[in-house]
């Protein structure tokens, strides 16, 4: 038995493309239809690899004595003592000659930064005289400190401007570049010119200094 009947058999061949086209094209439509498949994002944590990295480039040291801001300072590893403490703020009285500010620092060091005062008083035992058994305790109090000579911005060496508080190997080298071109200074407020010099510096250092 046909599928066409008698008067459609002409057209068969027409028919059929019709329908295959038509099944064509409902496969299309099906396809874009479907939801595309949604990608999977995955969020590694860090490793503690990472983390262990990141926290070994950072040293703690603990800064204290005459200091502005004496505690646990934050550094970069193998920073110089130096940049310890320009954080911590030295104070005018700190004497930074019995320091070695280039000594490069290791995480946990503990740095006691000295002032330029007298020391603890001595104490000595007397004995009041060979047959005594009492000994009596003297203290003995240092001879009062002679106030220290004001340095002269004119003719201070890089040494001598590195140990004012701070100043610095770069800041020294920017007075001293100062002074070869622009002459000597004539007031002590002259140091204002200096880049990195502010007004904070500056009173700290206006006791110190002098201009001859």
């Amino acid at each position: 038995m046909s599928l066409f009947p008698e008067p459609l058999k002409a057209y068969r061949v027409y028919v059929l493309m019709f329908v295959l086209n038509l099944a064509v094209v409902a496969g299309v439509i099906y396809l874009l239809r479907r939801e595309p498949a949604r990608p999977v994002v995955v969020t590694m944590p860090p490793t503690r690899v990472a983390r262990a990295e990141t926290s070994a480039a950072r040293i703690s040291v603990t800064v204290s004595g005459a200091v502005n801001e004496p505690g646990a300072v934050q550094l970069a590893r193998g920073a110089l003592l130096a940049e310890a403490l320009q954080r911590a703020g030295v104070k005018p009285e700190a004497d930074l000659s019995k320091l070695d500010l280039t000594r490069p620092l290791k995480d946990g060091d503990k740095i006691a930064v000295p002032t330029k005062s007298a020391s603890e008083p001595v104490t000595q035992n007397v004995t009041a005289s060979p047959t005594a058994a009492r000994v009596s305790t003297v203290s003995v109090m240092p001879p009062a400190e002679t106030p220290r000579a004001k340095l002269n911005l004119n003719t201070a060496t890089l040494a001598e401007l590195d140990a004012l508080p701070g100043v610095g190997e770069t800041l020294a080298q920017r007075i001293l570049d100062y002074r070869q071109q622009n002459g000597a200074f004539k007031t002590i407020e002259d140091l204002k010119n200096v880049k990195g010099i502010g007004d904070k510096l500056f009173d700290d250092l206006k006791e110190l200094v002098t201009v001859q």
